[in-house]
């Protein structure tokens, strides 16, 4: 079989996340090409551009375009390569407003174009395990599913109060740049489109006047006595530790005292410039009555997602890592993790970067016009519940129907 060749735009931590894929797996991908204004060359390729509308003017040869830029960046591109007859690899999420959302898969439907969304939880071995587990029948039909993002208070603190998602109307909704991944799940574990969403939210500690007295703009500035106190204090966060160096291509001391020296990464968080909400309460109800219960909160030690699924004939409740598989009847329980998701790979999210890009290759390469429609299509789902729950959110928790 041929090897596919994909363009990058955007060689931030996402971009290269994918182009790792060809550099374990030249057989089945060649990255042919890279666009980024700064740092493109940190992805090897054959053709370099500094800006992706330059490089799709061009033409280049190739079958998959990779849109890893941010957010608000997600359309126009988007839009551009599908009328130029590539198929999509979409970061999460595809587009800033639903009309946009919409618009680009409707495109992909009509230029027949296959769009993969870096939903990548529903490719990892534990969340796929659920869905053999619920489709298997075993356990009976789904009744409810209660889950909890437990973000990480660094991670939040990093991402959605001085990081690239910490305002909505340069980004997205916290909702929808943070939770997709989930409602993805809840779409794909039921099977079944959601009907109707009401949310509560609000940022209940990121706020100027939560401010500890003294404390300056920057962590860099803050009195000594302040900044020691801090959790979130950006030299503790990005140069005395090490948990999100992974997201920077230069992780070095210097670096990263250069980051919070110059960028929002060194601001106070509490004077940032942020709106999203550091928690978040979604309530479903999908086709044929099963229902789902959101949690997103900032305020937890570990980033790990936690679910307890009741379903007519037993139980599933999963920390993350583990799942705890119930029967009624007392019988063991047959069903497994897929064959295609046993073997484990180097990449992040518990190999789901990888496992992405692998099913990618798959689908393409069998050229199934069902399976590319299908996958396509649902990949939309998610997107409305979250549009719908921000406008709950934003509405005081009323409920919304989704069409």
């Amino acid at each position: 079989m041929s090897v596919l060749r994909a363009i990058i735009l955007g060689a931030g931590y996402r971009g290269r996340a994918y182009a790792e894929y060809a550099k374990d797996h030249p057989d089945q991908l060649e990255i042919v090409g890279v666009a980024d204004p700064v740092q493109a060359q940190s992805i090897p390729a054959k053709r370099y551009w500094n800006d992706w509308r330059e490089c799709l003017e061009s033409h280049p040869e190739a079958d998959v375009v990779m849109v890893t830029m941010p957010d608000n960046l997600h359309y126009e591109p988007s839009l551009m390569a599908l009328k130029a007859g590539y198929h999509l690899l979409l970061e999460k999420p595809i587009a800033p407003t639903e009309e946009q959302c919409r618009e680009v898969i409707e495109c992909a439907l009509e230029q027949k174009r296959l769009v993969v969304v870096g939903h990548i939880l529903r490719y990892t071995a534990y969340f796929a395990h659920i869905k053999a587990l619920i489709d298997s029948g075993e356990l009976g039909e789904v009744v409810s599913i209660s889950h909890q993002e437990s973000a990480g208070f660094w991670k939040v603190a990093h991402s959605y109060v001085r990081g690239n998602w910490a305002n909505s109307k340069k980004s997205s909704p916290i909702i929808l740049a943070k939770c997709s991944h989930d409602f993805d799940l809840f779409v794909w574990w039921i099977g079944k489109k959601c009907k109707k969403v009401t949310s509560f939210g609000s940022i209940k500690l990121f706020r100027r006047e939560m401010m500890p007295k003294g404390a300056a703009l920057r962590c860099i500035d803050c009195p000594p006595a302040v900044e020691r106190r801090c959790i979130w204090s950006a030299r503790n966060m990005y140069v005395e530790h090490d948990e999100l160096k992974y997201l920077f291509a230069d992780r070095s001391d210097e670096a990263m005292l250069k980051l919070i020296e110059e960028t929002e990464y060194g601001k106070c968080v509490y004077q940032a410039d942020n709106d999203v909400p550091d928690h978040q309460t979604v309530t479903m109800e999908f086709e044929g009555g099963a229902t789902v219960s959101h949690v997103m909160t900032g305020f937890t030690a570990q980033n790990i997602r936690t679910t307890r699924i009741a379903l007519t004939r037993g139980e599933i409740v999963g920390d993350g890592e583990n799942l705890d598989i119930c029967r009624f009847d007392g019988n063991a329980v047959a069903t497994g993790v897929p064959v295609n998701y046993r073997i484990p790979n180097r990449s992040r999210h518990g190999g789901g970067d990888f496992n992405l890009v692998s099913e990618m290759v798959r689908m393409l390469r069998r050229a199934d016009p069902d399976e590319i429609r299908e996958t396509t299509e649902q990949a939309l789902q998610s997107h409305l519940i979250c549009f719908a729950a921000e406008r709950s959110r934003l509405a005081g928790g009323r409920i919304v129907e989704i069409d």
